[in-house]
């Protein structure tokens, strides 16, 4: 129970994880089941997937399947339960797979030019940077990119450090507060 919050956090901040938790054995109950919390049903509205492990022999592709999940756009947490008799059953010797290199999706080019025509024909332009923004490979593109166009922007408690600092285009990070200037920006952005 207690990674439900860690689960919430990388759901929320698209960060590859994958939790593996232990549960009592599910071949035969010697306890009852009122003694026994349903993790995977309360993991499952926080990650990607929640699975349970009913096999020793479907380990190797539930892991893999989780760990390619956790790491596939949009990323986020995956959940695996492994009752203790099945962590006591003998796995097969299954050969390890190489991992491979992911292919980030890369917008069609009608999509593009389309997302800068709006930009372009925009009054007053308003850029949100939010958790998803905050991934290292996007750091320099979204800098480059807000300077280029001088778009005023702001950003999301999770989305702190998206974009280099030191430019008089950065307003400030959006909070609960109403009718600061972040807000009456937003409010004043095209639509």
């Amino acid at each position: 129970m207690n990674l439900t919050t860690g689960a919430a956090f990388a759901l929320l901040g698209a960060m590859p994880m994958v939790m593996i938790t232990g549960q009592k054995g599910i071949l035969s109950h010697k306890q009852a089941l009122f003694q026994v919390v349903d993790i995977v049903s309360t993991m499952a509205p926080l990650t990607k997937m929640a699975r349970q492990i009913v096999s020793a022999a479907t380990i190797p592709s539930v892991v893999r399947e989780a760990f390619r999940l956790a790491q596939q756009e949009r990323l986020g947490p995956v959940h695996l339960e492994l009752p203790e008799d099945i962590a006591h059953e003998m796995a097969p010797d299954v050969p390890l797979v190489m991992p491979h290199p992911i292919e980030m999706p890369v917008a069609q080019d009608a999509a593009l030019d389309r997302a800068a025509d709006l930009i372009l024909r925009a009054e007053r332009p308003l850029v949100m940077l939010g958790a998803a923004a905050s991934r290292p490979k996007l750091a320099d593109a979204l800098s480059q990119f807000v300077r280029r166009l001088r778009i005023p922007f702001f950003n999301t408690q999770m989305g702190k450090g998206a974009v280099a600092g030191g430019s008089n285009l950065y307003m400030g990070t959006a909070a609960l507060s109403e009718r600061d200037y972040v807000h009456q920006a937003i409010d004043r952005a095209d639509q």
